[in-house]
């Protein structure tokens, strides 16, 4: 039931007798055809990174010349005036570690320097104690004259004596 082939004429061969060669040829052809796919592979992978090493090693090199050429003929600080929010960037920013940076302590020495402070307490509080000295010294007076008043009733004296005593006083 064997299906024969026949080969140059003298040669008689079964389809079965075949399978092992074909099979044998089919493993070979695709391993053969695996293995050149696979090296192809390898190779545009290599290639690949290769490709990019070459690349990213000539942007190294030319991307910082051609920025600083660039860079020095662009007027930036003009460029960011009008391109660029600033309101929006300080609203944005974290204002309390900008704050920490600032020498407080300096700038307040300075100032008190500057404006010679202690010279300014001085004034000013010697101007309000003059004003209360004088506000404590006429109390005083007052004071005074009260009391003298009413020692002067308790003792029944008259007033024309007071006056004659504060009389002598201003003469002396």
């Amino acid at each position: 039931m064997e299906e024969e082939i026949e080969i140059d004429g003298s040669l008689f061969l079964s389809a079965g007798s075949l399978y092992p060669v074909v099979s044998g040829t089919v493993n070979a052809v695709e391993g053969a055809l695996g293995l050149a796919r696979y090296s192809t592979e390898t190779c545009v992978q290599l290639a690949s990174q290769v490709s990019k090493s070459a690349l990213n090693a000539f942007l190294d090199a030319v991307v910082p010349i051609t920025v600083n050429a660039v860079v020095s003929r662009v007027n930036i600080t003009e460029i960011v005036i009008q391109h660029v929010d600033i309101n929006a960037i300080v609203a944005r920013a974290n204002i309390e570690p900008i704050l920490d940076r600032i020498p407080m302590a300096e700038i307040a020495d300075y100032v008190i320097e500057e404006i010679d402070l202690p010279a300014l307490v001085r004034e000013s509080t010697g101007g309000v104690a003059d004003n209360i000295l004088g506000l404590l010294r006429f109390q005083a007076i007052e004071t005074d004259n009260f009391i003298s008043s009413v020692v002067d009733k308790v003792l029944f004296r008259n007033k024309t004596q007071d006056l004659e005593v504060s009389t002598k006083v201003d003469q002396s």
